[in-house]
């Protein structure tokens, strides 16, 4: 195949997959019951930070539950339009439950998080459990 046989040929499969990629979702589109709204994990020198973003959620409607391991966040967002819709046009904001979980896989205080819900993103910390220095084991080889 010729070399602009190639290029246009590439160039079509590029605006074939960013058609497809494209974060817009089509016309009549309706949405999942559940959704997996962002969160953002991190760490600072006292605590574990999990931020997520629910804007449109009431506080009440948010639980969190810390148990072993596992950081579980649930709630609902309720649509907040209750005229019936006779013409979808675009429809990107997702409705309906939510429920997040992330395995943790050193110490924490678990009696002490805190969560805040403030402008649309729930806050939980978490504090580390401070380790008392490195247990030695010593291992008998049979």
């Amino acid at each position: 195949m010729p070399k602009k046989g190639m290029d246009e040929m590439r160039d079509q499969i590029q605006r074939l997959m960013g058609d497809l990629l494209q974060d817009v979702k089509p016309l009549g589109y309706q949405t999942d019951p559940s959704f997996h709204p962002p969160m953002d994990v991190y760490e600072t020198e006292n605590d574990l930070v999990v931020v997520m973003e629910i804007a449109g959620v009431r506080a009440e409607d948010i639980h969190v539950v810390f148990e072993k391991d596992t950081l579980a966040i649930s709630g609902a967002r309720v649509e907040s339009c209750s005229s019936p819709k006779i013409r979808l046009h675009q429809m990107e904001i997702d409705y309906g439950d939510f429920y997040r979980t992330l395995y943790i896989p050193f110490p924490l205080l678990a009696d002490e998080t805190r969560a805040v819900y403030r402008q649309g993103f729930l806050t939980v910390t978490i504090p580390k459990r401070k380790e008392t220095g490195a247990k030695v084991v010593e291992v008998n080889i049979r």
